[in-house]
């Protein structure tokens, strides 16, 4: 049998979200991705194979205890997936009784696969030495827009050697080439080959499928240890079908990736004796509740792919190990840190400050609060305390630690905006003219890094003397967001609410994605419910500007959001954000904000494709467009994405309601019966 045979098969784990497809694992469909772009890659991994094959005859020693020194790269988009310390731990410790086969749920293997369950002897240890011998808490933290559509891409923005620690990204969402769009992918990791750099090596899992509190609440998540088993070199227990694909004897052949936890399954009859599929094994798709073992053959790859040197055998080395920090005397100063559970409320809210400091003797903290004359207007010793902000400004939050071992002092200048508890009333409605600097009484910023990056400029403008610009130009693709917001805004009218906004901008080059997120909240920023998306095909002119840009009155383009399809009225406040993704574009312009009860058209312009028939029953033929091409109901929400050469597109069937059809030369209305 050739290698190529044994790799890979991509099934869909059986399971819908919200009509989204859950796909388990995308290592084998990664994998596929890498051999169509370096044929030499399947190669490497028969090389690979060869010695695993040399080293289980010999044997693996038994009793021995292989660590891996971890590293988790936080990748966050918003506070909401900048995941918890706590939150990881718990992750790791799953992964360490599944590994160590010390899992509470152990009993529940069938008393056919008992005699071959194994203990990997393989533990995880969050690293406390980083590459430069810095000391570490194991975990790394930065925000970046491709947390949202990640894949291997997201990788060198973070990483540590591939030969000392197991990178771990940490992502909102994972988009990946050969899985079928909307679907969602809950990790996937590189299998191991000689020389393989730390660009395409490691585990990119969502960070809802990770541990069992937080954001991963409820569930023991399984998916990491999965991952784990692919990156020690291990197949789907599915791999080639009946074909005992997975190199393991031990495990009975499966036909495809198995769901639920259908204990009397058989899927393959060609083992001898025919066996039960072993659905709780790590290595398939079934339901993490179900899963519980790994095998006595699947162990001996693992131990074989440490036993290699040129493979995973460094991590495990005991120079490594001192090297990382695992092992030996650690001899560290505190280091500072904490987290803001919010950096945007309204006077009389109250926020927790959340202490992430590392290295600590008999701490005592100090946090100060500062308002914009540096003045500390809060202080308390508490570790982790919960402050009410009773005026409105922006704050400066400090915290130094006094401890045995030093002192250390970290500083997030500007990082709480608060804004007034009741929202200004407009009649009939509100109008953001963006003619005062910022901040003012109406509009504020909030950043991760520099909040200059919204200004008022007088280059242009739809109305009046002065718009909002965002400097998109200064910032590479994937640079700091910087969120421009409205409000709180109370209003005397009733009725619906409308949103209307006119918006400016251009491409730096053609491959550029920047987006535009247009968010609510009816909480004073507590919450935020995400009401529009305009990708860069939408945003602006047609085109590529590679100087700083300034439009022309021709470029404005307004868009309307309905906000009652929303659930939203204009009882209570409102408060609106705008954040743009860079995606190494130009510079963005926004003025003439306004919210009514009037419904607008501004998102209607002049097509170059149509959509027939038009009403329609059961779905349509988008004829004439030629690009990128979504389907978004009133609010908003991205319902269907996909690309069209000019050619007929068939679109899939959608429930009866009115939505907009956006293409690159424009966006019509498509009415469903």
């Amino acid at each position: 049998m050739r290698f190529s045979a044994l790799l890979f098969s991509g099934l869909l784990f059986g399971l819908t979200a919200q009509g989204q497809t859950i796909q388990r694992c995308a290592a084998d469909e990664v994998y596929a991705h890498e051999v169509a772009n370096d044929p030499q890659r399947e190669a490497f991994r028969a090389e690979t194979e060869a010695e695993m094959q040399r080293l289980q005859l010999l044997g693996m020693p038994e009793s021995v205890v292989h660590q891996i020194p971890v590293v988790f790269h936080v990748m966050f988009y918003d506070q909401g997936d900048n995941i918890s310390e706590a939150q990881i731990l718990s992750a790791l410790q799953i992964l360490n009784e599944d590994m160590r086969r010390v899992n509470p749920d152990t009993g529940n293997l069938r008393a056919l696969f008992k005699g071959v369950a194994a203990d990997m002897e393989v533990e995880f240890v969050l690293a406390k030495k980083g590459p430069n011998g810095e000391c570490t808490n194991g975990i790394n933290r930065q925000w970046s827009p491709n947390s949202l559509s990640a894949n291997n891409a997201i990788k060198p923005e973070l990483n540590w050697p591939n030969t000392k620690y197991l990178n771990i990204w940490v992502v909102r969402n994972i988009e990946l080439a050969g899985i079928t769009p909307g679907s969602i992918v809950l990790g996937y990791s590189a299998f191991p080959y000689s020389g393989i750099p730390v660009t395409q090596d490691g585990i990119v899992i969502r960070h809802d499928h990770l541990g069992n509190i937080g954001t991963a609440a409820g569930t023991r998540h399984r998916t990491l240890t999965h991952e784990v088993g692919h990156y020690l070199n291990l197949y789907h227990t599915f791999q080639n079908g009946c074909g005992f694909g997975d190199q393991c004897a031990d495990t009975p052949p499966v036909v495809s990736a198995s769901s639920g936890c259908n204990i009397n399954q058989n899927t393959c009859t060609i083992d001898s004796p025919d066996l039960l599929d072993m659905v709780e094994n790590y290595m398939d798709y079934t339901d993490d509740a179900c899963m519980n073992t790994f095998t006595l053959d699947q162990k001996t790859r693992a131990k074989a792919v440490l036993n290699a040197p040129l493979l995973r055998g460094n991590l495990t080395t005991a120079a490594n190990l001192l090297a990382t920090g695992v092992s030996g005397t650690l001899s560290c100063s505190p280091v500072a840190d904490f987290e803001l559970t919010r950096s945007l409320l309204c006077a009389g809210d109250a926020l927790t400050f959340e202490d992430h400091s590392a290295y600590l003797g008999n701490p005592i903290y100090h946090w100060n609060v500062l308002d914009a004359n540096n003045q500390v207007v809060h202080h308390t010793t508490t570790q982790n305390p919960s402050l009410v902000m009773a005026n409105p400004g922006q704050y400066t939050v400090s915290l130094t630690i006094q401890a045995s071992n030093g002192s250390n002092t970290m500083n997030k200048p500007l990082a709480l905006t608060v804004r007034p508890a009741t929202g200004t009333t407009y009649s009939p409605w509100f109008i953001g003219t963006m003619e005062a600097p910022l901040p003012n009484a109406d509009w504020t910023t909030t950043s991760f890094a520099d909040s200059s990056y919204w200004r008022r400029s007088t280059a242009a403008s739809k109305q009046g003397v002065a718009s909002y610009l965002f400097q998109n130009y200064k910032l590479p693709a994937g640079g700091e967001v910087s969120s421009l917001i409205a409000g709180p805004i109370a209003f005397a009218n009733t009725g619906t609410l409308n949103l209307r906004f006119a918006h400016a901008f251009v491409r730096r080059a053609a491959s550029n994605n920047d987006q535009l997120k247009v968010f609510v909240s009816s909480d004073c920023g507590a919450t935020w419910q995400l009401a529009r998306l305009i990708p860069a095909f939408q945003l602006g002119i047609n085109g590529a500007v590679t100087t700083p840009y300034v439009p022309v009155p021709a470029d404005w383009k307004y868009t309307s959001v309905n906000l009652a399809a929303l659930g939203l009225t204009n009882a209570g406040t409102l408060m609106i954000k705008f954040d743009l993704a860079s995606g190494g574009g130009n510079n963005l312009y926004l003025d003439d904000v306004q919210l009514s009860t009037t419904l607008g058209e501004g998102e209607l312009e002049a097509p170059r494709a149509w959509v027939q028939p038009n009403p329609s029953q059961y779905g349509a033929v988008l004829v004439g467009a030629s690009g990128a091409v979504q389907v978004v109901d009133l609010s908003g929400r991205v319902l269907w994405a996909g690309a069209a050469q000019g050619e007929a597109l068939n679109l899939p069937e959608f429930p009866a309601g009115t939505y907009l059809v956006r293409t690159e030369s424009g966006s019509l209305r498509w009415s469903v019966l």
